[in-house]
């Protein structure tokens, strides 16, 4: 889970990242946390990244995270936005960035478990996710962050937002996954998100990060068809929203 921290004040910064680790710790989640101290360096970092939580500050010396938080929204609608502010009078100006929470300065560990867990509560209900096992701990994987899978000895690689290897049999995995369109085995042990595929040409499947994988030869004309007949259906679900 890739979480960023968006607060001009340093002690505060540290808090909430120690408070952050102390809770994936006790519920054995793997997090990776980013600070910024100005909503313009945030902005220019999720250009390039995705957060599923952004821990935004109110009340900051260059550009207010209202603004940050308008900026934000444009780029990633859907991340779990939480406000951090010492005041509640700057929360009604907050309201149009579809915040999950506001929460108040100095954090308590309470407060901010508790809104994590109804974060992942509500995230699990609303997307299909993985969990993947690394060691003595289980990370929750998003299908929608998932890009790809492939078999290697006894494990599998997992590229999502960071690069997992599971000791977890691939076929395991194409049977969670079977249920959904956006995946395809494309040949043996190796499976694409087809949201992240870029082309699929002389029996490669090229991925929009650059990685490539072989093509089945015999289901060369299949795989092909499916990756057409999955964008055409997106492209239908978009134009029946407007």
């Amino acid at each position: 889970m890739r979480i960023a921290i968006v607060d001009d004040e340093e002690t505060e910064r540290i808090l909430l990242n120690q408070l952050l680790d102390d809770w994936a710790d006790r519920n054995q989640l793997s997090i990776s946390c980013d600070c910024f101290a100005s909503g313009d360096r945030f902005l220019a970092s999720s250009s390039s990244r995705q957060y599923d939580i952004v821990f935004m500050d109110i009340y900051m010396n260059e550009a207010d995270g209202i603004e940050t938080a308008t900026r934000l929204r444009q780029a990633d609608p859907e991340c779990c936005l939480i406000f951090l502010t010492s005041s509640r009078e700057h929360m009604p100006k907050a309201f149009p960035c579809h915040a999950f929470d506001y929460l108040l300065k100095p954090l308590e560990k309470a407060q901010l478990w508790r809104t994590l867990s109804d974060f992942l509560r509500i995230c699990s209900q609303k997307q299909p996710y993985v969990n993947l096992p690394l060691g003595k701990q289980t990370v929750p994987v998003l299908y929608s962050h998932l890009e790809y899978v492939f078999a290697d000895s006894n494990y599998c690689v997992i590229q999502a937002q960071e690069q997992y290897r599971c000791r977890i049999p691939f076929g395991k995995i194409k049977s969670l996954l079977a249920e959904d369109e956006r995946f395809c085995t494309i040949n043996r042990g190796i499976l694409v998100n087809l949201d992240y595929v870029d082309s699929m040409e002389d029996l490669v499947c090229l991925m929009k990060n650059g990685v490539s994988f072989p093509m089945n030869t015999k289901k060369n004309a299949e795989l092909k068809q499916t990756l057409i007949t999955y964008r055409f259906n997106i492209r239908r679900k978009k134009l029946s929203r407007r």
